[in-house]
């Protein structure tokens, strides 16, 4: 008789039997202590639970933001009627549609001035949100309250002409000079102090000069650098969204020869023929700038021989002047003012730490001059955190009773009306009440 060997048993049909049990009782296990909580647990020890408010309750238990979205279910007042297409209408008491939405009461004759109001408190106050300082009352649009009124496009008729292949601007026949037309319009009717920035170094960063024409209020002057690629176009687009437009004159600077620098560069030694040649490329490489800013040039600003026929030619041309601060000492503003040169001068660069503190202590101490001074102009570079600090800061200058101009607001025929003169000369047309005596 032959001998039978029982075969092993199969590994992969064990696996599965054995998966197949585990699965089976641990199942029913989790069934059970589901149908458990069910049935004998407490919702409400379910977790803590704990509600947050995005304002701080006054007394009065309004809150604190200008608007707020009601959150509970069970403060929502809704009627029992449907409107003609099935949906509930919610009314509130006056039978106007609510949407949840509070407007808080806003003292509109302390807005915009930081202090304490002297309208009477039985007075009724009117009432609307406030963006970006900006008070936008019901029936409002925010688009409406800071309108970008766009500038002219340039160049206007009149204020070029064509020299050595060059276009180039001049004063008109009218005598309207570029300083003005191409300025934004500015006025201060309540007499109160005045801020400017100039933020430069723009057109070499796409992303950069994009966001300073899109971010900053259009009261911010933006300068270019002249080697910018599509120069016209930036400075199209940034007169499109309301800023007015400054160009750089690269200026020799001590260190000139050990770093590369443009080759229009302005030299201290250079003959009054080379340095004019030079200004007028770079004043040809576009249109619808009101004035230059320097760059650099510490030692061409010390030479009166260098600096005094291009300011000549500036003062010919109906160009404006404008110094960026960080000239300690120098002819520019002793030779603008014997050819009578539109001019103005920041108190300081306010970006030369690039670090928020740095560059808040700077602003803060712009405003402390204007109030001082009744104006002050600063000076920034085209630097993300630059554009972001000047951002935030012109956002509360309204609140701090400071108001925000162009740069163009600051010119003065001669530097000596900046000072001493009663009123400051602005670019447009019209001329604005600035108080420089504060």
């Amino acid at each position: 008789m032959a001998y039978r060997r029982d075969a092993d048993p199969s590994p992969l049909r064990t696996g599965i039997v054995h998966a197949g049990l585990s699965l089976l009782v641990f199942g029913g296990l989790a069934a059970a202590l589901g149908a458990g909580i069910q049935f004998s647990g407490d919702p409400s020890a379910a977790g803590p639970r704990e509600q947050l408010a995005l304002f701080e309750a006054q007394d009065d238990a309004r809150p604190e933001l200008k608007t707020r979205l009601k959150t509970d279910m069970a403060d929502i007042s809704l009627d029992a009627s449907l409107d003609d297409e099935g949906f509930f209408e919610s009314t509130s008491d006056d039978g106007e549609p609510s949407l949840g939405v509070d407007y808080a009461e806003v003292d509109t004759a302390s807005a915009g001035t930081g202090g304490p109001s002297d309208q009477d408190a039985s007075e009724p106050q009117q009432v609307g949100v406030r963006i970006n300082g900006k008070l936008v009352r019901p029936g409002e649009s925010y688009g409406e309250v800071a309108a970008i009124v766009s500038l002219d496009a340039a160049p206007i008729s009149g204020l070029t002409e064509s020299v050595n292949g060059l276009r180039l601007p001049r004063i008109a026949a009218d005598g309207r000079a570029p300083a003005e037309a191409y300025s934004r319009p500015f006025a201060n009717p309540g007499n109160q102090p005045v801020v400017a920035l100039v933020v430069g170094g723009l057109g070499i960063n796409a992303t950069h000069t994009k966001s300073a024409i899109e971010e900053l209020p259009p009261e911010v002057t933006l300068s270019f650098a002249p080697d910018t690629q599509r120069l016209q176009y930036w400075i199209d687009r940034a007169r499109a969204a309301g800023h007015e437009v400054l160009i750089e004159l690269p200026m020799e600077n001590f260190d000139y020869g050990r770093m590369k620098m443009h080759p229009q560069t302005l030299l201290a030694n250079g003959s009054a023929s080379t340095n004019v040649s030079r200004l007028n490329v770079l004043l040809g490489r576009a249109s619808g700038y009101f004035g230059v800013i320097n760059y650099q040039g510490a030692k061409f600003a010390e030479s009166e021989p260098a600096v005094r026929p291009v300011l000549q030619a500036l003062s010919d041309r109906g160009i404006a002047l404008v110094e960026d601060g960080s000239l300690e000492r120098g002819a520019l503003d002793e030779v603008a003012d014997q050819v009578r040169v539109r001019y103005a001068r920041a108190v300081a660069p306010i970006d030369t730490k690039l670090t928020a503190e740095d560059i808040n202590l700077q602003l803060l101490e712009l405003e402390s001059q204007a109030k001082q001074k009744g104006v002050a102009m600063g000076s920034g570079y085209a630097f993300p955190i630059t554009i972001e600090m000047a951002r935030v800061w012109t956002s509360e200058l309204d609140e701090k009773g400071i108001v925000l101009a162009p740069v163009s607001a600051l010119l003065a025929t001669t530097p000596a009306e900046l000072v001493e003169g009663p009123d400051v000369r602005t670019g447009s047309v019209a001329p604005a009440p600035v108080n420089p005596a504060g």
